[in-house]
């Protein structure tokens, strides 16, 4: 009975806290009642042969890797500002857009959390993810079309929110709690990535896989489960916490969850994460034990 009410609590503190005009993940249904309004840009980040068979009314097609590039060694790292608010201006985003990210489905929630993490980081405040993505769309029998979209292009400048990055200096140093998003057999180090020169996690790092957010159906969970796994961790909302994976994508599906969904204020994502982490042999991570 305390765990719930605790729950409830955490859920309740935070939600004054927002300063958003949509929330950070949408429906459906939000989304068609929606297409109208003149601020709302929404962003297809499937393959360019998948948005041209067919997506959503008014919607505009931007390569996911435009939002996630290689950069020194290192597999997805944020792009260029000034390249990236070229790219936002020629698709008609300005800083007051309500932008709204379009994934396959929801098992590519991740990979649409990392595109509205990194418009996030850019300074844009509204942005959604569309739960159960595309997929979901269509299976709502919602109207699809094969028009391809050019909207007026826009003036905008990033203003990068950069207590949104965390570096390997600021994990290595944090006092607060480390959330490793990957699987419980990479974070036991039963299986790793090539490109991950360790197996196992960090020390000290709580295990939340990013495959927990979604229901069976591709949906987005409710606040109040995902606020409760934080709760049966023991994680702290008001404690600074960062967020690592693999090389930086499903640890910011926890980033959205925890930061813009549920409204945690001392969120970190690390997108250099193990890739980056694992290559110094002065860190050592762990297998099989639990933390």
């Amino acid at each position: 009975m305390k765990k719930g009410i605790l729950i409830l609590l955490m859920v309740a503190l935070v939600a004054p806290l927002f300063a958003r005009d949509i929330d950070a993940v949408v429906s459906v249904d939000w989304l068609e009642a929606n297409l109208s309004n003149s601020k709302l840009v929404v962003i297809d980040v499937r393959k360019v042969e998948d948005y041209k068979a067919g997506h959503i009314p008014g919607s505009v097609s931007m390569l996911g890797s435009i939002f996630y590039v290689p950069s020194k060694g290192l597999s997805n790292e944020l792009p260029y500002m000034d390249d990236l608010s070229d790219e936002l201006a020629d698709v008609g985003v300005d800083a007051d857009s309500l932008v709204v990210v379009v994934e396959t489905d929801g098992a590519r929630f991740a990979w649409g959390a990392r595109v509205a993490w990194t418009l996030a980081y850019a300074g844009l405040d509204n942005v959604a993810v569309l739960s159960g993505g595309h997929a979901a769309w269509v299976k709502a029998k919602k109207p699809v079309s094969t028009d391809v979209v050019r909207k007026a292009q826009t003036k905008f400048s990033a203003e990068p929110k950069t207590d949104y990055l965390a570096l390997k200096t600021d994990v290595l140093s944090t006092k607060g709690q480390v959330v490793d998003a990957r699987t419980y057999d990479t974070y036991f180090g039963l299986v790793k990535q090539g490109f991950v020169a360790q197996a196992g996690h960090l020390p000290g790092a709580y295990s939340l896989p990013s495959s927990w957010i979604v229901n069976a159906e591709g949906f987005v969970k409710s606040k109040d489960e995902l606020a409760s796994y934080a709760a049966k961790l023991g994680l702290d909302p008001s404690v600074e916490t960062i967020t690592y994976c693999d090389s930086g994508v499903l640890c910011s599906a926890w980033w959205w969850i925890f930061k813009e969904y549920l409204g945690w204020t001392k969120v970190r994502s690390y997108d250099g994460s193990s890739q980056e982490m694992t290559a110094d042999p002065s860190v050592k991570y762990v297998p099989i034990v639990w933390r």
